[in-house]
């Protein structure tokens, strides 16, 4: 995490880039990106919403900006930890993520229906970045515990991806679960649907095996 920045000397444009970036980040946690604007954030920053455009270009420019910000906070949340098992780490990545979307739902839906539209901006790149980055973790726990990384494997964990994405929408707009129901919903599939690819229950059993074992 960046040290808070000082009042009362002249910050760098870098330096002010991420003031304004940061202020907004706590607004959005705190009010959701729906209430976010350029006023809001100039207001909140101590900046004129002139020295915003100046910097993102638009407003347009401005929320993705802050959107990429907040994912890479998550990213960092929900990163493996090499230390737990495969299993540990899936489950934790799932329990963080549910966890993450259930604090700022309008940010999260604010992606994928960006996505659902078919959106091509900063959204939709974002979307992809973050798909592709928790695929390669989930694979590489897989190969790492024994899975061949066949392009069936490779399909079933993208697809598990789309699948978790799908529930946690249901969840957002009032399906009936709880966090943690949903969160071992998403985990069962997970494994049900890699099983499916491997499509060998004995190599199956000793990936599960090697899933449970700490390094």
């Amino acid at each position: 995490m960046h040290p808070p920045l000082r009042s009362g000397r002249r910050l760098s444009a870098d330096q002010r880039r991420r003031q304004i970036l940061e202020s907004a980040r706590e607004l959005v946690h705190t009010d959701g990106l729906e209430k976010l604007s350029v006023e809001t954030a100039a207001r909140s920053a101590g900046v004129s919403p002139g020295l915003l455009f100046h910097y993102f270009g638009s407003q347009r420019g401005f929320r993705a900006a802050v959107v990429q910000l907040v994912a890479d906070e998550l990213l960092g949340q929900v990163a493996p930890d090499p230390a737990l098992s495969g299993a540990e780490q899936l489950r934790g990545g799932i329990e963080r993520f549910v966890s993450f979307v259930g604090r700022h739902p309008s940010l999260y839906l604010a992606v994928v229906r960006q996505v659902d539209r078919g959106g091509t901006g900063a959204m939709a790149t974002l979307h992809r970045d973050l798909r592709a980055r928790f695929a390669e973790w989930i694979l590489a726990a897989l190969v790492e515990a024994g899975t061949p990384r066949t392009p069936a494997v490779g399909a079933s964990v993208h697809g598990w991806l789309a699948y978790m994405e799908e529930l946690l929408v249901g969840w957002l707009d009032g399906a009936e679960l709880t966090a943690e129901q949903l969160t071992d919903l998403c985990e069962r599939g997970a494994y049900q649907l890699v099983a499916v690819a491997v499509d060998d229950p004995e190599r199956w059993r000793a990936v599960r095996a090697a899933l449970d074992r700490r390094p």
